[in-house]
């Protein structure tokens, strides 16, 4: 038997923690609860001594927010899979927390389906934007934008990946060689002005150029 994913959560609203303890430990044995903490710095040291797999973080928290606290657990436990579970809806601080690697962002209004859901597909590799999430990445205000131009491969990759797939099943699912795939990565990583699949992703909604 397969061992439980340990979650460890992160949210200043301590009913918010209960909330998600609560509707795990109703719906699955499959997933376990290994710690929670209401402030980010709480956490990262509470971290040390647990082995976690997952963090469910909130972005808005006071002393310190979700998006340094998430560049913080990137460069400390790099093999934690961190998922951005938040009630903000403002496109720019999604972004931002997009952007320093979360492998997820989820609302907290998502059901217990949703959020299990979430919680097993990190794990497995893939990246998530929870339901109703992406239609607010293109709201973003800015001056209009050149969007770059793709070649036909480069957009079915982009379309794979942004589907929420791992580069391994991209490369499955086109028949093509995990060489390919990072080939084209790169080429997207020169048209987006970054070294970060997540922001290649995280722009290509919001420029509705992926769904």
């Amino acid at each position: 038997m397969r061992s439980p994913i340990d979650v460890f959560l992160i949210d200043d609203h301590h009913y918010m923690n209960t909330g998600v303890r609560e509707t795990i430990e109703k719906n699955t044995d499959r997933i376990c609860v290994a710690g929670e903490a209401t402030f980010a710095p709480d956490a990262i040291e509470q971290l040390k001594d647990l082995e976690v797999d997952v963090v469910l973080l909130d972005i808005v928290m006071p002393e310190m927010d979700g998006v340094k606290c998430c560049a913080i657990l990137k460069k400390l436990y790099p093999d934690i899979k961190i998922i951005a579970f938040t009630g903000e809806l403002n496109p720019e601080l999604l972004l931002r927390i997009w952007e320093e690697g979360v492998h997820a962002i989820l609302l907290k209004s998502c059901g217990a389906e949703e959020l299990l859901g979430t919680i097993k597909r990190v794990m497995k590799g893939q990246t998530i934007f929870g339901n109703d999430v992406p239609d607010f990445f293109a709201h973003v205000d800015g001056p209009k934008e050149k969007i770059p131009k793709f070649t036909k491969t480069e957009l079915e990759v982009l379309k794979l990946l942004g589907s929420g797939m791992s580069r391994k099943e991209a490369a499955e699912a086109s028949h093509r060689s995990m060489y390919a795939i990072e080939f084209h990565c790169k080429n997207l990583y020169k048209k987006f002005g970054t070294n970060r699949i997540h922001t290649v992703i995280a722009e290509a909604k919001r420029k509705r150029i992926i769904k």
